[in-house]
């Protein structure tokens, strides 16, 4: 509670019609104004006999300096009424406010909550408290229960937990043994120690007595006696003055009337005690397990019996676990303390939780615990969209990073001139599209920056990429990241050749653009952010999912190619994909595969990648040209790693006179933290491959940007130092972006991709070829 209660019946004429025994207080709201309401939960909602004036002071937001006069006593009181005289009739009564609701005035709501002598804000600026809080004690604690309300006791076992117990204005903070099984991945309470127990409630200690903006008296910090620590009377009496030292008010110890010695000797010495009956988990397993209890006439009043003594030895505060509801209740009416219970119905003086039952920190609690939040499962999402973000290189970004003064940035990068210390920053420009073709344009191109192919005026040329105008981009990570991951849609899967046509002559008619993003599924961030180009490029967004086995020669991973639908539907979906086309085989192959009529690249063949995999290049033109003919996109999005693919699909576009009504965009690779290029089959690579993998990026980069290199150089240099770190080397390349051809040694750089195959093999793995690239620019 908020403000210190007041019994209106000896203040003003508004109380002298009630009864005795009701009484109100003045508590603070959200929002910082002020309401009358019952002093108790038990009471009923307004005076049951009283004056039509008097009733509305219930309905009315009262006036805030009146409020604080009647409530701390302040000298700038007003001379004006408490409250604005009420001129309409009941049923004009308005309401308080916009910002609470009557459950959170009646119900004891933690924000309604109003009696410890501190103030609150009001239009964000902050007043001194009248007084700091007080802790509530024992006293208080009884007072409470006397007058009818409600305790509310959950467990705490590190100083976050004390912290949010004591903000919410509980009134008891046990410091439980559940510590084992909550925290420290233990089957059950039996091997937590005192050493543990003491460090946890230090812990909460301090978390109870961080004051911050709690403005609730101090809850009682309760100490549960872990397994062991009792078994003796030196043992009881030493560990539960270890528990006073490490800062609980009180000891729980669980056990029946046979412990009623102990609780005595300890109320002697001034140690007070809660004692814990019903289902006694530290002693479990001679209960019959984790089990109701009480469940006949007989055990009943045993437990009822175990009460008594224990309450007439000293005990203070009593728990009842897992027992019906009229054993709890009947344990209640026959002590004079207060029974906190679990699992032991509502007719108890109050209840308690485990925190992490109540927060859904382990999946499903127990039956008789309520998950009030789910946080294991927002804390999982947190967790993998921090993973996500790590991994894409969207976190930390330039946010949460910080910079070197430009002064001193330029002299370490002149002290470290083989390492690149700022990423460069983009300007914004995007070629517009003219009849499915990028307009060509005389922009400068320079050795910098992220860069992919552009069909220009019928030729596939390497181009510097533009993003956002201000935007940094992070490492070797392409523009569509910048892009953002869109909304969350759910994406129209079509699994037959009929339903994707039908499809999209419905989205002809509407008059919407289409982009097309091809894959074999096993999606990764590098699949995403086609998708993202796709979205900027296009009104609809389509993947197709399709382990093609044509470009699979015999003995390749066909087989064994990793098949994730629905973990790629899920990604789709919160990408923002429109729809998905999934055919069988025999959609695409009615005739059998690789079927009667396939396309051959013969201008590639003998050519790095089609030298190594020649079915590879035909099978992916093929099942290519046959998407097209599907789905006639107005967009084709394509990622830069597989270099000769696009090539091959410009020409092909070129040479079968589709390029007037499919425009080709190509996406830069996109990488790892380290610049390894994403691939579905980096799953493949074991530890130390993977170690080694980034080694393939550097080396290009270093060979390409080298003062005077041409293309023998680079061939050279790549080689080298991938086959000093122990790589196989499959191919270097360095062609020109038309025919893939290679150049000669002396001819110049500009104007080049830069293609490599490194194969990746490990005893008890499986091989793993790694593709990459960079693109050396016309100059």
């Amino acid at each position: 509670q908020v403000g210190a209660s007041l019994k209106v019946c000896t203040r003003s004429r508004f109380m002298k019609s009630l009864e005795p025994a009701f009484s109100a207080a003045l508590r603070r709201l959200p929002g910082g104004c002020f309401a009358k309401m019952p002093r108790s939960q038990a009471m009923s909602a307004v005076p049951p006999q009283t004056s039509l004036n008097n009733m509305c002071t219930y309905f009315h937001a009262w006036p805030k300096h009146r409020s604080m006069f009647i409530i701390y006593g302040s000298r700038r009181a007003s001379s004006t009424s408490p409250m604005e005289e009420s001129t309409s009739k009941v049923g004009d009564m308005r309401e308080i406010s916009n910002s609470f609701n009557l459950e959170s005035i009646y119900g004891g709501g933690m924000n309604a909550a109003a009696t410890n002598g501190a103030e609150g804000q009001t239009g964000g600026e902050k007043r001194k408290a009248a007084a700091p809080a007080k802790p509530l004690g024992l006293g208080g604690v009884r007072r409470r229960f006397e007058r009818g309300q409600k305790l509310s006791m959950v467990t705490a076992y590190d100083f976050p937990s004390g912290r949010f117990a004591r903000q919410a204005g509980v009134e008891l903070v046990l410091v439980g043994d559940s510590l084992g099984n909550c925290r420290l991945g233990l089957s059950d309470t039996v091997g937590v120690t005192m050493e543990d127990m003491l460090r946890a409630t230090q812990a909460v200690r301090r978390g109870v007595d961080a004051t911050g903006d709690a403005t609730s008296p101090k809850p009682l910090v309760i100490g549960d006696m872990p397994f062991g620590s009792y078994l003796t009377m030196e043992d009881a009496l030493r560990n539960a003055a270890a528990f006073r030292v490490a800062g609980a008010d009180v000891v729980k110890l669980e056990g029946g009337g046979h412990l009623a010695p102990v609780v005595k000797a300890l109320t002697n010495a001034g140690i007070a005690v809660m004692s814990h009956i019903g289902l006694e988990p530290q002693r479990a397993l001679l209960q019959g397990g984790f089990r109701l209890q009480g469940t006949s006439a007989a055990s009943a009043m045993d437990i009822i019996a175990d009460a008594k003594e224990l309450n007439g030895a000293g005990a203070v505060l009593l728990v009842v676990e897992m027992v019906p509801e009229e054993v709890g209740t009947a344990v209640q009416a026959s002590v004079s303390c207060p029974v906190i219970g679990i699992g032991a119905g509502g007719k108890v003086a109050g209840q308690v939780l485990v925190c992490d039952d109540m927060l859904g920190m382990h999946g499903r609690p127990p039956s008789f615990a309520k998950m009030f939040f789910d946080v294991g499962r927002a804390s999982t999402e947190a967790y993998e969209n921090y993973v996500k973000e790590v991994r894409s290189g969207q976190f930390p970004g330039d946010k949460y990073s910080r910079h070197m003064p430009a002064e001193e940035l330029q002299k370490l990068q002149q002290l470290l001139p083989q390492v690149q210390l700022q990423d460069t920053v983009q300007e914004s420009a995007e070629s517009p599209v003219v009849n499915g073709h990028a307009a060509s344009s005389s922009r400068s191109q320079s050795t910098s920056g992220s860069f992919g192919f552009e069909l220009l005026q019928g030729r596939l040329l390497p181009v510097q990429r533009h993003g956002v105008a201000g935007v940094r981009l992070a490492g070797a990570r392409g523009i569509s990241q910048a892009a953002g991951t869109g909304t969350r849609t759910e994406p129209q899967q079509l699994c037959s050749n009929a339903e994707l046509i039908a499809w999209r002559r419905k989205v002809a008619e509407q008059g919407r653009r289409v982009a097309f993003v091809p894959t074999m599924g096993n999606l990764h961030e590098g699949h995403l952010e086609l998708i993202d180009a796709a979205k900027q490029r296009a009104d609809e967004a389509i993947v197709s999912i399709f382990v093609n086995p044509s470009q699979f020669a015999s003995g390749e991973d066909l087989d064994t190619y990793p098949r994730t639908l629905e973990e790629d539907m899920q990604k789709l979906r919160e990408r923002g994909a429109t729809a998905l086309f999934t055919p069988f085989a025999n959609e695409l192959y009615p005739t059998g595969i690789p079927g009667g009529t396939m396309v051959v690249p013969h201008f590639v063949e003998g050519k790095s990648e089609a030298a190594d995999r020649p079915h590879f290049v035909s099978g992916v033109t093929t099942v290519c040209l046959k998407f097209f003919n599907l789905l006639q996109p107005d967009v084709a999005i394509f990622g830069q790693k597989d270099a000769m693919q696009c090539v091959v699909i410009a020409r092909m576009l070129e040479d079968l006179m589709l390029d007037h009504r499919i425009a080709l965009h190509v996406v830069p690779t996109s990488r790892e933290f380290d610049g390894v290029a994403r691939s579905s089959r980096n799953s493949y690579l074991s530890p130390s491959m993977r170690q080694k993998a980034p080694a393939i990026y550097k080396a290009l980069c270093a060979a390409t940007s080298a003062a005077g290199a041409s293309p023998g150089s680079v061939r050279s240099s790549v080689r080298q130092e991938l086959e000093r770190q122990e790589l196989e080397v499959s191919y270097i390349s360095v062609a020109d972006t038309r025919f893939m051809n290679e150049k000669a040694d002396e001819a110049e750089l500009s104007n080049s991709v830069v293609s490599i195959c490194c194969v990746m093999k490990e005893e008890g793995h499986r091989t793993c070829r790694l593709l990459d690239n960079v693109l050396v620019p016309a100059r």
